[in-house]
């Protein structure tokens, strides 16, 4: 299905077939990635009787912009913010549930600090705050100093990228992706780095219901990062569900149906409070 496109954002809208609509539920992507990535999830969520927007942010996927890059993390928190506007406008009312992958899950604490009163609630998978370790504190330090002068500069990207799934198709097919981009621009980096420590104080303005999903195994960004952000949330509605053995993107794992099961329960138990 081709996208739409909202202020040069590459959008999708589906709808359950011959059921009606609960509620929609907005994807958004991790990083190097696109939404398309999310199409699992995407079905998952229709069977179950969920409505879905998904889009690529900003210089991903099939959206417009310079590849991989920033000038501020809330250039990706206006992406959001744009798409939310969007549904406010083009669609029929229904409950808003907010759901983010890995940096999406980051972009998401910091969209909902201003607009979670529009939302019934949200789901982070993997939540980008605590990374695995792939990129060394020097290689941090020099970029910090090469991004004053070479914003745009690109950097291969060093995370092991048979740490997203214990499936190596899904892997093949992550590499091969043209739209997924294995480098990122210094300015992008820096943004993500610098907005990452501010997580666990941005949770604390969360009341909403929260779930945090979190493969036992990720290497990619550790489960202790979802612990804290679980321990930081002012939600008195909030939860993390491990999956055992799971690996970073447990919607593209082997255990992808247990993170359908856990997230559509949780939506509908939401719904019914």
């Amino acid at each position: 299905m081709p996208p739409l496109f909202v202020e040069k954002l590459a959008v999708w809208h589906s709808s359950p077939q011959n059921k009606p609509e609960k509620a929609k539920v907005i994807l958004v992507h991790g990083v190097s990635e696109h939404s398309g990535r999310h199409q699992a999830t995407e079905s998952a969520l229709l069977e179950a009787g969920f409505g879905v927007v998904r889009f690529d942010l900003r210089g991903a996927g099939q959206s417009g912009g310079r590849r991989q890059w920033v000038e501020q993390f809330s250039d990706y928190v206006e992406d959001v913010a744009v798409i939310y506007r969007w549904i406010c406008r083009e669609l029929s009312p229904s409950p808003l549930f907010l759901m983010g992958h890995s940096l999406g899950g980051a972009i998401a604490i910091r969209f909902l600090d201003s607009y979670q009163n529009a939302f019934k609630g949200c789901i982070l998978s993997a939540p980008a705050f605590q990374l695995g370790g792939a990129i060394s504190p020097l290689t941090v330090a020099i970029g910090k100093q090469l991004v004053k002068v070479f914003p745009t500069l690109r950097v291969r990207g060093t995370s092991d990228k048979s740490a997203i799934s214990k499936d190596p198709k899904v892997v093949k097919a992550f590499l091969e992706d043209p739209l997924c981009h294995h480098s990122n621009t210094l300015s992008q980096g820096k943004a993500i780095l610098d907005e990452l420590p501010l997580i666990p104080e941005r949770a604390r303005a969360l009341l909403l219901p929260t779930l945090i999903i979190h493969g036992s195994l990720d290497r990619i960004v550790k489960l202790e990062g979802s612990f804290e952000i679980l321990k930081n949330l002012s939600s008195q509605n909030k939860s993390l569900h491990v999956i055992s053995g799971g690996y970073h993107e447990p919607h593209n794992d082997e255990d992808r149906l247990e993170y359908f099961e856990t997230i559509t329960t949780w939506l509908n138990r939401q719904l019914s409070v």
